[in-house]
């Protein structure tokens, strides 16, 4: 358990995705001179429809790329690991932001044998998906977060990914969805055939 800022966000950055944001509030202002001076790490918990998810992401500044008149920022952060909350947002004592108790999962080493399974599923939908060979560095995909980057799943789905527990779980639920997202893309591509043949 530990205690870590937390900035909500509409976003799920998953560990070693990297992600470009716009910084104007003050409270966030803050927050990133310190992460700047002090190398701290933040958490950026999911929301949804404007409410808290129990998940989300710890992330380390990686660049400021533009610093504006009135103090705006314009930054790109990467993850590094997942958490899960376990105690509402509170103000943290003299800062501006807010920030909570979290559990901070331990990441292993992925299970080879998942992965082994995993690339050819994810060579075969990529590869239907763009209608042209696609070619992957032998080491990719290198854990069930490279995987789900180079899917581009939608915020929902990267949520369902962190929440679960253990990378063995996540490279399982990933193989058993690309066997659905590949059967429906063959679908797709065999309705397309048959009306063009009509």
């Amino acid at each position: 358990m530990k205690l870590i800022p937390l900035f909500p966000l509409n976003v799920v950055i998953l560990p070693t995705e990297e992600f470009y944001l716009h910084i104007f509030e003050p409270r966030y202002k803050q927050l990133i001179q310190e992460a700047k001076e002090e190398g701290i790490s933040f958490g950026i918990p999911f929301t949804k429809n404007g409410e808290l998810q129990g998940f989300g992401t710890i992330v380390k500044l990686k660049t400021i790329f533009s610093t504006y008149p009135e103090g705006e920022l314009d930054i790109s952060v990467v993850g590094t690991g997942i958490f899960k909350l376990n105690e509402p947002l509170a103000p943290m004592k003299d800062k501006l932001y807010d920030g909570a108790v979290v559990y901070i999962f331990n990441e292993s080493d992925s299970p080879q044998n998942y992965l082994l399974k995993l690339r050819p599923l994810l060579l075969e939908y990529l590869q239907l998906k763009k209608g042209e060979p696609v070619k992957l560095n032998s080491n990719r995909p290198e854990s069930s977060f490279d995987a789900a980057a180079l899917l581009n799943f939608a915020p929902e789905i990267k949520y369902k990914l962190i929440s679960l527990h253990s990378e063995k779980e996540r490279l399982i639920w990933l193989i058993n969805e690309l066997k659905v997202l590949l059967q429906a893309r063959k679908m797709e591509i065999q309705l397309d055939e048959d009306f063009y043949l009509n």
